[in-house]
């Protein structure tokens, strides 16, 4: 029970901190001739940025959470404290990756946009 309360607090916070990639950008000056559609391009192409991260950390949490669960199983249950700490260790894993996936792609779209002529700063 202690285990699930810790996981639901730590996933609560971190799905509070998410970079979000949908943040409007940081102009340094007026927009440009053709910032809306180099926007569309660039954000279409950070969006199409497809990478493992995501998935590998997911099943690392799952793992790493597992291996917890069983090891301060209190009841003797491990199975099922196993079971609670993959589930919880996959979803700690899941919004760190999606964090992580989501700084690289605003990168994308941050050089993206810097290489189209725009004076984007963040």
């Amino acid at each position: 029970m202690r285990m699930i309360m810790a996981g639901c607090a730590l996933l609560a916070t971190l799905g509070a901190c998410s970079d979000s990639f949908e943040e409007p950008l940081l102009i340094d000056g007026p927009k440009q001739l053709g910032f809306e559609a180099d926007l569309g391009a660039c954000r279409a192409l950070a969006e199409g940025h497809t990478d493992k991260t995501l998935k590998s950390k997911a099943i690392q949490g799952a793992v790493i959470g597992g291996i917890i669960g069983a090891v301060d199983s209190e009841d003797g249950d491990r199975g099922d404290d196993a079971l609670v700490g993959a589930v919880l260790g996959g979803g700690v894993g899941a919004l760190e990756g999606q964090n992580e996936r989501d700084k690289e792609r605003r990168t994308i779209l941050i050089r993206c946009m810097q290489g189209r002529g725009h004076r984007v700063l963040a």
